[in-house]
């Protein structure tokens, strides 16, 4: 008879491993959207921020409600019974029976006193501001991913890590245990501050509405910049109908940002400094109008305003296209695209890293028409977008620097130190200070005897122009005889211009005006409000007999405590 030896191991666990082994039978794993990081304006008011809003859930093994409580849950859920019975019967230990509620729903439900229904907060994304800034800002997801503007664009900065508990159960699957969950520093996602001043926003979206609702037109926008800096001050949208062809809920959409467009005459001036500049063309030169008239060749050009002649001047202030087209021609059309192209229309320099922002468009030189380089001698024949308008007359207003326009001032932690400074870039000369000085005068004079008559501030000198752009119709496929773009676009105050303001006014009522009607008003309200919120002293002597029309100084907007890390305000 044999004998075997026969050794048994007995294999004794770590704690660690039998506390995992229980985890995974009696835990369910919960993960909950992080906290992201918060938004602020330049001077420390919030914009966007994590709030904790409370969330439901249930364990449908063991959620069996009555006929009545599913009636009584789906009613203040504002579900049908049928919703609230499907999610009972999903498989599993753990679903959502509705998330991020609000506190009277929260009550509500609270109040049934069903107690398989557990209750956790999650954090959740408030705008201060509301729907107002929402085409800057942007959206967020049910799990607090970035979907729009900002938001999405630095999603990877303001998002933070998610955050994790665990529900603990018995052996019949009943909650016994829930893990608190309160925001950390580790868990939080970066701040963003912006060069967005809340009070100049609050004045631009304020006189859009106002000057959209006037004017009967379809939506608009209003840019507001610092000419010096490149920063971006507001950026008011506003839409009163639906864009023909779009499914897009308009009014988050950023017109400023996402739409392009022909200038128009905003860009006479802008081209006649080129001229200028390179020697071409005097001041004080005469040319002939035609008296509003002009063909050759393929080639018919109007103009609203004829006179048999202006000086280069005149041919500003009065926006004579047949003036401009003689005016720019002597560039040829190689160095017209060149200019274009200079001034930073079409480039990608202008973009700021938000989601859905464009950029201009215009065919290469080499592929133009007559006809076409005389349109695109007074802005016609060229797609555009707002930032890349507004670029270009910062450098006339700053002294001929083409300046990088920016909305980010800075970056910073949770706890508010600095991460990552933005600064003000410097793109290049693109005017002589001597054009960009002559053109600055003859845009203050054509708000004081020209086109831009509405334009003009009691107590502070401007400089702008208006500009007036068909629209092609889609229906039609051809150029609308009454569908149209009106813009103004100037600085102020024209001595020393702290601001360079945009507006336009898309498909404004054909039978009431032009430009100057409807933009050049919204631009005033702008510029002078906003002049007087940032104590610009003003540099002109007004009238005793007009003093009475003068608004008092308007108290700034009530702002938020002061952020820990803040910029110098220019």
């Amino acid at each position: 008879m044999s004998i075997r030896a026969v050794i048994i191991l007995v294999l004794s666990p770590s704690a660690d491993i039998l506390d995992k082994l229980a985890n995974g039978q009696y835990q369910t794993k919960i993960e909950l959207a992080p906290y992201r990081g918060n938004i602020y304006d330049r001077r420390g008011e919030p914009l966007a921020i994590s709030i904790r809003k409370p969330s439901f859930f249930i364990n449908p093994r063991v959620f069996d409600p009555t006929p009545e409580e599913i009636r009584k849950i789906a009613k203040i859920l504002n579900q049908t019974p049928q919703k609230i019975k499907e999610i009972a019967a999903k498989k599993g230990y753990f679903a959502w029976l509705a998330r991020k509620v609000e506190k009277t729903q929260a009550d509500q439900i609270n109040e049934l006193k069903i107690k398989e229904i557990a209750e956790i907060a999650e954090p959740s994304r408030f705008y201060p501001s509301g729907f107002e800034m929402a085409p800057i800002l942007g959206t967020v997801g049910i799990d607090n991913n970035g979907m729009s503007g900002l938001e999405l664009a630095y999603e990877k900065i303001l998002k933070g890590d998610k955050l994790t508990t665990y529900r603990n159960r018995d052996a019949r699957g009943k909650a016994i245990y829930q893990d608190s969950i309160l925001a950390s520093p580790e868990k939080t996602g970066q701040n963003i501050v912006l060069t967005i001043d809340s009070a100049i926003q609050d004045i631009a979206q304020t006189a859009l509405e106002k000057g959209l609702l006037a004017a009967d037109a379809k939506s608009g926008f209003a840019v507001v910049s610092d000419p010096h800096t490149g920063r971006i001050l507001a950026l008011a949208n506003h839409s009163l109908k639906r864009h023909a062809g779009s499914n897009e809920d308009e009014s988050q959409r950023n017109f400023a940002l996402a739409d392009t467009f022909e200038p128009g005459s905003v860009v006479k001036p802008l081209l006649i400094g080129k001229v200028l500049d390179a020697g071409l063309v005097r001041m004080d030169e005469q040319f002939n109008t035609y008296s509003g008239f002009y063909h050759e060749g393929s080639i018919k050009i109007h103009d609203d305003h004829p006179l048999p002649s202006m000086t280069t001047e005149e041919v500003i202030t009065h926006s004579s296209n047949i003036g401009t087209y003689q005016i720019v021609r002597r560039l040829g059309p190689e160095r017209l695209y060149n200019a274009y192209q200079d001034l930073g229309f079409t480039k990608p320099e202008q973009l700021m890293g938000i989601s859905g922002q464009s950029r201009g468009r215009l065919s290469h030189w080499e592929k133009w028409a007559p006809s076409r380089f005389a349109n695109l001698a007074f802005g016609q024949g060229i797609a555009v977008t707002a930032m890349e308008m507004v670029q270009a007359y910062g450098a006339i207003a700053n002294g001929g620097t083409l300046m990088k326009p920016y909305i980010i001032d800075h970056i910073e932690s949770p706890e508010g130190g600095m991460v990552e400074a933005h600064s003000s870039e410097v793109l290049r000369r693109v005017y002589s200070p001597e054009a960009a000085f002559k053109i600055r005068g003859v845009l203050q004079k054509t708000v004081e005897e020209g086109t831009g008559g509405k334009a003009k501030i009691a107590e502070y000198t401007t400089a702008g122009k208006t500009g007036t752009s068909q629209k092609f119709d889609i229906t039609t496929h051809t150029y609308s005889p009454k569908l149209r773009v009106a813009g103004f676009i100037g600085f102020a105050p024209a001595t020393d211009p702290h601001l360079v303001i945009y507006v336009v006014v898309d498909e404004p009522d054909a039978g009431k005006g032009y430009g100057g009607t409807w933009s050049a008003p919204i631009f005033k309200e702008i510029a002078e409000e906003s002049l007087r919120y940032l104590n610009v002293a003003p540099d002109k002597v007004v009238p005793e007999k007009d003093k009475e029309k003068v608004a008092p100084v308007q108290e700034p907007l009530a702002k938020a405590a002061p952020h820990p890390v803040k910029k110098s305000v220019n």
